[in-house]
């Protein structure tokens, strides 16, 4: 790893599941590159690679959905995080509820924002997706699981997925 790899390391990112939902077909994937873009209007940005099944649901449906895990749900993240939605129904045992975008919000996170698509842009191996937020919510009590390096200590590089390192699936 070189030293701008170790430095962006020191970042502190919230662990989220972005998912969409487009003609009954629903999937999601785990971002850490999210950030809060305007307060008025409302608008968030999402870093998605462009090889992942939900960057086509989200590009069909014009909306998606950032679903803000607790530091116990962990687990979620290798659901949503190791296999393709056109591979695996990742939402087998994930209980969702929809709001006004249809994007799936998962009941047991600890907040949610549902936006619409408001414009996208490439940038190097992933395209940043800004949404105008249609609403959002604290679901639950807790904290923010946030991204740490350790996190991925004991994945091997096929299981890592940043970078643009992984197979594309999620």
């Amino acid at each position: 790893m070189n030293v701008v790899q170790t430095v962006l390391w020191k970042l502190i990112n919230p662990i989220a599941i972005v998912t969409a939902r487009y003609a009954g077909n629903v999937s999601g994937f785990v971002a850490s590159w999210i950030t809060q873009v305007s307060f008025v209007p409302p608008l968030i940005m999402v870093a998605v690679n462009p090889l992942h099944y939900t960057y086509e649901l989200i590009i069909k449906s014009n909306a998606f959905t950032v679903n803000i895990l607790r530091t116990d749900q962990a687990e979620l993240v290798d659901v949503f995080g190791k296999s393709s939605g056109r591979k695996v129904a990742k939402f087998a045992s994930a209980a969702y509820d929809q709001r006004s975008t249809g994007s799936p919000i998962l009941k047991d996170c600890l907040a949610f924002i549902d936006c619409n698509v408001m414009w996208t842009k490439e940038a190097g191996d992933h395209v940043l997706v800004v949404g105008s937020v249609a609403s959002a919510a604290i679901t639950s009590a807790g904290e923010t699981l946030q991204e740490t390096r350790s996190m991925y200590a004991q994945r091997t590089p096929s299981e890592t997925r940043h970078r643009g390192i992984n197979d594309g699936g999620a």
